[in-house]
């Protein structure tokens, strides 16, 4: 019997990829509009490039790209990017239509629900309290909190330890085929949140879903 559901975050409850091509392009407009000597168009990919390079948690993209460019700093630039940017973010911040209806079906159902989820933890913690879903959660486990992230076997560890289940009571939901299998590997039951429909089926993956409102069927095939 389920008596627990982990959840990821990015891409899974919510957007994130087109929330963030959303406010990267709102950003680089802005910073063309100020004189960043690049066509938005180039500016977005340049912009792509030095994300890829620093990695998605580096706190300067901004910084970096105008320095690219320009060959100096210019902080009016950076600032206009840096507003646009979260303007964009704050304004097109949701989940998706089917995660709260089903959040709230699958704890009225008793169980205990939390999150599993990669990176900065002030960061994610924003993404959930901006979207509104923090009272679902009884445990919320951040890769930079505990020190250890997916696919890495530990931190599935950590959030069954914290909800006080076995891993064969608990059922993982993600969208990435590599997360879904650090969870298997664990013992835990497992979904793979397929919303484009790619239909990227692997050995570690007992189920494959497009849409969150079939997951409390899910659940009961396993009961």
């Amino acid at each position: 019997m389920i008596k627990a559901v982990f959840f990821d975050l990015d891409d899974t409850l919510h957007n994130t990829t087109r929330l963030a091509t959303l406010a990267r392009r709102a950003a680089v407009q802005a910073m063309t509009d100020k004189g960043l000597a690049l066509k938005p168009d180039v500016a977005f990919l340049r912009l792509s490039e030095v994300i890829k390079r620093r990695g998605s948690n580096h706190p300067h993209h901004f910084d970096l790209l105008v320095e690219e460019v320009m060959g100096e700093k210019n902080d009016k630039i950076v600032a206009a990017g840096i507003i646009a940017y979260h303007n964009t973010k704050f304004a097109n911040m949701a989940p998706y239509r089917d995660s709260v209806p089903s959040l709230i079906e699958l704890k009225q159902r008793g169980l205990s629900l939390n999150v599993i989820t990669n990176g900065r933890s002030v960061k994610q913690w924003e993404k959930i309290l901006r979207l509104g879903l923090e009272a679902f959660f009884d445990h919320v486990v951040i890769s930079e909190k505990v020190g250890h992230s997916k696919p890495g076997q530990e931190i599935y560890r950590i959030a069954l330890n914290l909800a006080r289940c076995e891993p064969d009571e608990a059922l993982f939901v993600d969208n990435s085929p590599e997360c879904v299998r650090g969870a298997k590997e664990v013992g835990m039951h497992t979904v793979l949140m397929d919303r484009t429909q790619t239909g990227t089926l692997t050995d570690a993956t007992d189920y494959i879903l497009s849409d969150l409102s079939t997951l409390a069927r899910v659940i009961e095939t396993i009961k």
